[in-house]
């Protein structure tokens, strides 16, 4: 009998809500197009993966932009490659970072394995006997050997504070993410000393509106009835808007080159706010606690599996990002038998459950 997987992204969908376990990793279903932040994630990873092996960022760029090659129908052209520009942008600031600007402040790490997949028998922490339905399986970013010591390297992508001292800083402490790879390398490549996050911040600013300008490098500021809006002199043109008076400003989309120098000049004047690195430590304590969750979780879901009993978890965390609340919200009834062209529009089924292994 061939075992399911156990993953991080598994586990931690099922401690979140139940019928979300049940719609990933059950029935299979995902979105057909990927969250934002997922997509931008994806890209980044394989951008560093690259970037990890080779030390050319040229070839790092060319691994983000065959992530974007092809444009989904729902989303804009536009906004498909403002976004590829700002995986591109964050990358190649990335690398001016740490591997030129910072070099005096931050000692360099070797690359011993990039994109190291584990897969080994989930077991018993108590007696050892393996689980019957359960394997271990992931993916690390990489092992790396820092000051003579061997860390797991983790890259995150994310959309929050992560200066030191920071919430997120403070969860990853308590992450069993860290202690999961840890203990994962440790099976792996002998023992390793922990975990070093590395942590890039995606913008806050955004593209902006760029004034058009005419013949003579002045703005053109028009009224409701569309004339352009001269001064009291009567001679020379406004050059500000006003809302009580309906006087705008004529505006034009900010290319894709001017996004990708605005968000690079942001990260050269503030680089401590994208980038940061945080060292996680973990005892042997925290790595048994991990293995006595990991056995129950598995208990847990092969008791859900029996049962069928899939419930939900309504509260805010749960559900504001939850790509399933649709299907709550209507009652869809979809499970395992439920045909692919009977599922609501936007949902595909995937081959493998574990996309994050491939």
């Amino acid at each position: 009998m061939t075992k399911e997987r156990l993953t991080h992204s598994r586990m931690q969908s099922f401690k979140l809500c139940r019928k979300k376990h049940y719609y990933e990793y059950e029935v299979g279903i995902r979105k057909e197009t990927d969250a934002k932040a997922l997509r931008m994630g994806h890209a980044g990873h394989e951008g560093l993966d690259q970037l990890k092996k080779t030390n050319l960022i040229d070839v790092a760029c060319q691994a983000v932009k065959d992530e974007y090659k092809n444009c989904p129908p729902e989303i804009s052209q536009y906004d498909w490659e403002i976004e590829e520009q700002t995986v591109l942008t964050l990358l190649e600031m990335y690398n001016w970072y740490w591997h030129y600007w910072s070099l005096n402040e931050h000692e360099p790490f070797n690359v011993i394995v990039s994109e190291a997949s584990f897969d080994f028998p989930l077991r018993n922490p108590k007696t050892g006997y393996a689980a019957k339905n359960f394997d271990r399986a992931g993916k690390i970013d990489g092992i790396i050997k820092k000051n003579g010591r061997k860390l797991v390297l983790e890259h995150k992508f994310l959309g929050e504070d992560i200066s030191h001292g920071g919430s997120f800083f403070e969860r990853l402490r308590l992450d069993q993410q860290c202690t999961n790879y840890v203990d994962a390398a440790n099976s792996l490549f002998d023992n390793v000393d922990g975990v070093l996050y590395d942590l890039i911040r995606k913008p806050t600013i955004q593209p902006t509106a760029i004034p058009v300008l005419d013949e003579d490098g002045k703005k053109i500021v028009l009224d409701s009835s569309g004339e352009r809006v001269y001064n009291k002199d009567g001679k020379t043109y406004r050059q500000s808007a006003d809302k009580k008076l309906g006087y705008e400003i004529v505006t034009r989309d900010m290319t894709v080159e001017e996004w990708g120098l605005k968000l690079a000049v942001d990260i050269e004047k503030r680089p401590d706010f994208y980038f940061q690195r945080h060292e996680i430590a973990r005892l042997e304590s925290d790595i048994q606690e991990f293995r006595e969750e990991v056995w129950q979780i598995q208990l847990d879901i092969r008791s859900h599996q029996r049962s069928g009993n899939w419930y939900k978890t309504v509260n805010k965390g749960s559900c504001t990002y939850c790509p399933f609340t649709s299907l709550c919200l209507n009652r869809s009834q979809i499970d395992k038998n439920t045909q692919p062209y009977d599922y609501p529009e936007g949902f595909v089924k995937l081959e493998d459950v574990h996309p994050e292994l491939g």
